[in-house]
């Protein structure tokens, strides 16, 4: 444990993640912006998320999981909230971005031509908490 933490204050992690993070805001918004997608990459820099500006819930949800399908073909596993850490750099950043455009452009069509549910080959995915408050 001693020489993790050594490690993390010798390599400047927290700097590392708190300046990755911000740029990841930036670029993820630029690019959303750019494709004109109403989503905003918001939260503290450690621990961005995609907010999409939708009302309805279902089909907030149902983007949320086309946002994580496609991230996910494009070799990008995750969800809608971002998990840094120091491995991450400029060219997962790259990687990010640009799987990001893409899937921010099937989305952007698929509200368009009110066919998300239709671009969808999983199911829906669901608030990992909503078990535990039934």
């Amino acid at each position: 444990a001693l020489t993790t933490l050594r490690e993390v204050r010798r390599r400047d992690v927290p700097g590392q993640l708190w300046r990755f993070g911000a740029e990841l805001k930036r670029r993820l918004n630029h690019v959303a912006e750019e494709v004109g997608l109403a989503a905003r990459c918001e939260g503290i820099d450690v621990h961005p998320h995609l907010h999409f500006d939708i009302a309805d819930p279902t089909l907030k949800s149902q983007v949320t999981t086309l946002y994580i399908q496609e991230m996910a073909k494009r070799g990008c596993h995750g969800y809608a909230s971002f998990y840094l850490n120091a491995a991450q750099g400029d060219a997962e950043l790259d990687q990010t971005i640009d799987a990001a455009r893409s899937a921010f452009e099937i989305i952007r069509d698929g509200l368009a031509s009110h066919s998300i549910e239709q671009r969808l080959e999983c199911d829906v995915q669901k608030d990992a908490f909503r078990r535990l408050v039934r």
